[in-house]
C-alpha cells in the first residue's frame, strides 16, 4: 500500500509506553538494523494483530484487549 493511502491518527499514550517505543527503535538500530519511526512499529503490531484474527467481541477495556492478544498469540503458535 502507498503512504499515499495513509491516514494520519492521532494517538495518546503513557510515557513509559512512548519510552518503551523508543527503546524498540534504537535496539533495532544498535544491533544492525535501522532506527524504526514509531509509525512503523505501530503499524507492524497492528498487521500481527491481525494476521492473529484477535477475537474483540465484547472486549471493554484496554486490559481485556491485551489478554485476547496474547490468547490468539498463543494459540498462533500452536498451528
Amino acid at each position: 500500500m502507498s503512504k499515499e493511502n495513509y491516514l494520519r491518527v492521532p494517538i495518546t499514550m503513557p510515557e513509559e509506553m512512548f519510552a518503551y517505543l523508543e527503546s524498540v527503535s534504537i535496539r533495532s538500530k544498535v544491533s544492525g538494523g535501522r532506527k524504526l519511526a514509531n509509525t512503523v512499529i505501530v503499524r507492524a503490531s497492528i498487521m500481527a494483530m491481525m494476521d492473529l484474527d484477535v477475537d474483540v467481541n465484547g472486549v471493554k477495556d484496554e486490559e481485556e484487549l491485551k489478554e485476547r492478544i496474547i490468547k490468539a498469540q498463543t494459540s498462533y503458535k500452536k498451528k
